[in-house]
Parts: structure tokens; sequence; C-alpha cells
């Protein structure tokens, strides 16, 4: 690559531009640390790259991890200002345990600002050396393939990096010529952080066992990167095969389908579903989760990393994710249950109870409402022990049938309903706390109307226009 200023400002404009990354007036929030990489960043898209047309807010985040932070920090802002550009700055508020808690921090902060001023994108100036030190620091906790990738010049949500396959080394020509330098971090310097280390001690020794082992191991990362990518398009057809339902809190999968596959191509299935739901898996998780859809028992869990949890339903299996709490069918939290208790057998009536986060019509009278099929069932009043309660299932409740009184649980079993539906499935309970009647699926033999009997109907549905 040429040293020539010029030619680094030409590579970054044609790589801005190939990737369609913003047309102009793109809103972009750059992040700035105050040192050489970053400031370079920011004038290359301040003054060579202006041709772009973007809108650049600087974003600067002082970890309050050593001193001179803040000094730093001013500084950044006074340099925001000299270029004329908007600055945003926070300092933590606790000081970060390592180097990952104040990268969370950092980023936390940065698509913070990225949503607050309307941006598209989130620009860092990784450069080609972090490449280098990512892949090594994969190596060796033992990545896979994926990992080997390394560092992606683009990810969701709106971050992208346009020096990523630039030499720090150019960097450094690129300030040297355009007369400025950065803060320095002592801290960069201090061979504890195992980066650190990396960077100091174990790259200079492999150039010095294989010339060129940098270069040698930018061309792993963008092999590995290939093979990745490669995998995921063979894995789309078999994903959208297995998939049998989507939502924005689940996926469900075929089981005896996935486990027809060999375990490799298994393994990669599944790591390929984890994250679709957010997780990455390591070897370890990968096999536990294998293991479990299995060998697990129809209603069990597995947690997995974070808030994802596995389960598996008889021949399906489920992935899910969010708080810990039940989902509505918009991935948010459920509303807590409202259910509704009827005192006594009144001629006419209609309501709304809630459970499972979503509104269930309740209706009775003399007459049959209009109602779904299913939803409605006759009853005679007088034999009925009231009062009636619209609820949710809850384990240890039971029924009765022909063939004797039995819990729930193995009525559920028998009718083959998933952990899913048990968990939002309305029932009719009595006043002596039994269920009577579970809408379009079970029906207790108490209270049936006899000929010439009064008939007393009541309907319980899901109110889906309103949910």
């Amino acid at each position: 690559m040429s040293d020539e200023p010029e030619a680094l400002a030409r590579r970054v404009a044609d790589r801005w531009r190939e990737r369609e990354w913003g047309e102009e007036g793109t809103r972009v929030v750059v992040a700035v640390s105050g040192g050489l990489d970053s400031l370079v960043l920011l004038h290359l898209l301040r003054f060579p790259l202006a041709s772009l047309d973007l809108r650049l807010t600087v974003a600067h985040f002082d970890h309050a991890m050593r001193g001179g932070s803040a000094a730093d920090a001013r500084w950044v802002r006074g340099l925001a200002e000299a270029w004329q550009l908007p600055v945003r700055w926070e300092r933590s508020e606790v000081r970060p345990e390592n180097e990952a808690e104040a990268r969370a921090l950092r980023y936390a902060f940065l698509h913070r600002i990225r949503r607050q001023v309307d941006a598209d994108f989130l620009v860092t100036a990784h450069h080609a050396d972090d490449q280098v030190e990512t892949v090594l620091f994969r190596i060796l906790r033992g990545t896979g393939v994926r990992g080997l990738a390394g560092i992606a010049a683009s990810r969701t949500p709106g971050v992208v990096r346009p020096l990523l396959e630039e030499s720090r080394r150019e960097l450094e020509i690129y300030a040297a010529r355009m007369g400025f330098t950065g803060r320095s971090d002592p801290t960069n310097r201090e061979l504890h952080p195992a980066r650190n280390r990396i960077r100091h001690e174990l790259l200079p020794r492999l150039e010095s066992i294989h010339p060129g082992a940098r270069s040698a191991i930018l061309r792993l990362a963008r092999n590995a990167r290939r093979t990745h990518q490669a995998l995921d398009l063979l894995l789309e057809p078999i994903l959208a095969q297995l998939i049998e339902d989507r939502g924005p809190g689940s996926i469900t999968v075929a089981r005896d389908p996935l486990l027809a596959y060999p375990f490799p191509v298994r393994s990669a299935i599944f790591r390929a579903l984890a994250r679709q739901a957010g997780v990455t898996l390591d070897e370890a998780g990968t096999g536990a989760a294998l293991e479990f859809i299995s060998h697990g028992v129809s209603g069990g869990r597995l947690q997995l990393p974070g808030s994802v949890r596995l389960a598996r339903d008889f021949d399906r299996v489920r992935l899910e994710w969010g708080t810990g709490r039940a989902l509505d069918r918009e991935g948010r939290p459920e509303e807590a249950d409202a259910p509704f208790t009827l005192p006594a057998p009144e001629p006419a009536g209609r309501t709304l109870a809630r459970l499972a986060g979503r509104p269930v019509v309740v209706a009775w009278g003399t007459s049959p409402p209009e109602a779904p099929e299913g939803a409605v069932e006759a009853f005679h009043p007088g034999r009925l022990d009231f009062p009636l309660v619209v609820r949710r299932w809850r384990p240890g409740d039971r029924t009765s049938s022909p063939a004797g009184r039995r819990k729930l649980k193995k009525l559920f079993g028998e009718l083959r309903l998933s952990v899913d539906v048990r968990r939002r499935i309305p029932v009719v309970a009595d006043g002596r706390d039994e269920v009577i009647w579970i809408p379009g699926w079970h029906r207790a033999p108490v209270a049936r109307p006899r000929n010439d009997e009064t008939i007393w109907y009541l309907g319980v549905w899901y109110d889906d226009e309103n949910t």
C-alpha cells in the first residue's frame, strides 16, 4: 500500500461508497478516544472526505479508569469545537473492573448517542493491527471458525469500521504528514492486560519466527470469514425447513428432523439458531444443548447463556429469550393476569378478562353468544357450583372425566399440548376449584342439561382483534 495520505483517503472513500454506508446527508457518530487512530478517522471524514457530505457527531466516553482521563475528555471536546463539529461526552459513574466491562459501558453510551442524534451509523477506528490482535486473542481462547474471522467491517446495529484494512503504520504516516498527534494512554504500555502482552510480546516474537506473521494472520481471518459466510448460505435452506414457528421472543424447531443430521451438522445448525436468539455458544454449551434435545424430557427446560432458554415439547424444541418472564406476542414481558369471577348465573353478560398478556372475552346467558367454534359450552345452572372463575391453569389442577378425576398435567400430555399452549390456555374452575371446562379441549361431565331443563351458556375465547 502507498504511504501517501491521498491514497489512504481514496481507499477509505472507495470503501465507504462500495459498501453503501451512507449517502449525502447521512448522520454519523464517530467514536473518538483521543488516540491517534480515532483522530485519523475523524480527520479523514471531516476534511479529505468532506465530499461525502456526512453529518458528523463526535462521541467520547471517559471510562474513569486512570488519572488523566478527564483531561483527555476536555482535549477531545476542544478539538471537536476547533474542527466545528458537535460533540457528546460522558464520564462513567462507576469504575469498570476490566476491559470487557469498559467496552460494554462504552458501546452502551455510543449507541445511546447514535439514537439521540438519529444517526444511521456509528463509526469506529479499528484497523488491521487490531484485527491481528483479536484473532490471536481468540485463538488462545480456543475459538471456532467464526471467531477466527475476527472483527467484522460492519455489524448491526449500524457499526462500521472503514479503517479495518489499514495498518497502524499507514495511520501513523497519515497523522505525521497532516501534522497532528493523538493523546497517549499510558495503560497501553502495561503488560498485565492480555491484549497488551499480545501486542508487545507475542506478535514481535511471532514476526521473529516467521516474518510476515501479521499478514498471514490477516489472511487466516479473511479465509475464515469466507468459510463461515459459505456455511451460513448452506444452512439457510436447512433452517427454513426445520423452523416451524418464529415469534418475536421464540423459535420453534422440529426435533426429529434436526436429530437426523450428523452431529457436526447438527452442531452448526443449533449454533446458527442460537445466534438468532442473540447468544453465541461455545463447544460445551452446544454439547449440553444437543444432549438436552436428544434425551431431555418433554416439558423440560435448559438455561443457556444470558436470558435464553431451550425447551422441549414432545416432537418440538423451542428457543425462548427475554427477561425470564413469559413474553407476549410482541416479545415483551406479559402483563399480570386479570382473571374473571362470576358469582352467580346471571341471565346475560359480557366482559373481558386478561390472561397471558391477552384479552379474553367471557360471555354468558340463556342464548349462546356469537363466538369461535369450540368456545361456547352449555350447562344447567342449578347444578353448577358457583362462583365460576376464568383463569389460567395451575400446577395441581384437577378435572373430572368418565374415567374419574385426573390432573390436568396428565390430560395435557394425552392431548399433546405443548408447554407454551398449556401456559396460555384459559380454564373455567368452579367453587370447589375444580376445572370444569377447558375451552376447545375438555369438558367435565358436570351440570349437563337434560331434556326440558334450563340451558345456560358460557363462552370463553381470546379476543385476537384487540390483542
